[in-house]
């Protein structure tokens, strides 16, 4: 954990201001980037487990739907193959 951040806060024009140093202020840039990239990671896994879920509610229709003496293996490739 980092060192605690000295600020100074002050009124101009009847707006709050904050003052800081700059190393300060270079921390506080690099968690913000750092927290940008985390949740950049995490809507692309969100993004890939939806599409792996939809991939496998296909396979349980196509396996639900098969014939017991016919291969699936075609339908399921089509399945693994397709994206979408």
């Amino acid at each position: 954990m980092g060192q605690k951040i000295d600020r100074v806060t002050f009124v101009v024009d009847g707006s709050e201001w904050t003052a800081m140093r700059p190393e300060d202020f270079e921390r506080l840039d690099a968690s913000r980037r750092q927290v940008g990239a985390t949740a950049a990671r995490a809507n692309r896994l969100e993004h890939e487990l939806r599409q792996t879920r939809a991939r496998l509610a296909r396979i349980e229709a196509i396996v639900a739907e098969a014939d017991p003496t016919h291969c699936m293996c075609e339908r399921l490739t089509r399945a693994l193959g397709d994206p979408t």
